[in-house]
Protein backbone atom coordinates (compact mmCIF):
# COMPACT_ATOMS: atom_id res chain seq x y z
CA UNK A 1 0.00 0.00 0.00
CA UNK A 2 1.56 3.11 -0.77
CA UNK A 3 2.13 6.05 1.85
CA UNK A 4 -0.18 8.59 -0.05
CA UNK A 5 -3.11 5.74 0.84
CA UNK A 6 -2.46 5.36 4.29
CA UNK A 7 -5.29 7.06 6.51
CA UNK A 8 -3.96 8.36 9.28
CA UNK A 9 -7.37 8.46 12.35
CA UNK A 10 -7.96 12.00 13.26
CA UNK A 11 -8.49 11.63 17.86
CA UNK A 12 -11.99 11.69 18.99
CA UNK A 13 -10.78 13.71 22.34
CA UNK A 14 -9.84 17.37 22.76
CA UNK A 15 -9.88 20.45 25.27
CA UNK A 16 -13.30 22.26 25.58
CA UNK A 17 -13.55 25.71 27.06
CA UNK A 18 -16.27 25.24 29.77
CA UNK A 19 -18.59 27.70 32.08
CA UNK A 20 -19.00 27.42 35.38
CA UNK A 21 -22.85 27.46 36.04
CA UNK A 22 -22.68 29.03 39.90
CA UNK A 23 -20.22 31.80 39.15
CA UNK A 24 -19.44 31.92 35.24
CA UNK A 25 -15.70 31.52 35.61
CA UNK A 26 -14.09 29.97 32.39
CA UNK A 27 -11.91 26.94 32.54
CA UNK A 28 -10.08 24.71 29.98
CA UNK A 29 -11.42 20.93 30.48
CA UNK A 30 -10.40 17.91 28.57
CA UNK A 31 -13.28 15.82 27.24
CA UNK A 32 -11.99 12.59 28.73
CA UNK A 33 -10.54 13.34 32.42
CA UNK A 34 -9.60 10.73 34.53
CA UNK A 35 -10.15 12.54 37.79
CA UNK A 36 -13.14 15.04 39.14
CA UNK A 37 -12.55 18.91 37.72
CA UNK A 38 -13.62 21.77 40.20
CA UNK A 39 -13.93 25.17 39.54
CA UNK A 40 -10.45 27.51 40.50
CA UNK A 41 -13.35 30.23 41.86
CA UNK A 42 -16.34 28.18 43.72
CA UNK A 43 -15.03 24.84 43.50
CA UNK A 44 -17.90 23.51 42.32
CA UNK A 45 -17.29 20.03 40.22
CA UNK A 46 -17.22 21.04 35.87
CA UNK A 47 -16.33 17.66 35.45
CA UNK A 48 -16.42 14.08 36.31
CA UNK A 49 -14.91 11.02 34.30
CA UNK A 50 -17.66 7.77 33.14
CA UNK A 51 -14.47 5.86 31.71
CA UNK A 52 -15.30 7.70 28.30
CA UNK A 53 -16.41 10.51 28.05
CA UNK A 54 -16.49 12.86 30.83
CA UNK A 55 -19.65 14.09 32.22
CA UNK A 56 -19.65 18.00 31.48
CA UNK A 57 -21.42 19.86 34.64
CA UNK A 58 -21.23 23.43 32.89
CA UNK A 59 -22.00 25.31 29.41
CA UNK A 60 -19.72 24.15 26.45
CA UNK A 61 -18.35 27.31 24.87
CA UNK A 62 -16.59 25.34 22.34
CA UNK A 63 -13.08 23.83 21.89
CA UNK A 64 -9.83 25.27 23.19
CA UNK A 65 -7.34 25.59 20.11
Amino acid sequence: MKKAQILIPKPGSKFQRVQCKECGEESVVYSHVSTTVTCKACGNILAEPTGSIAEINGKILGNAE
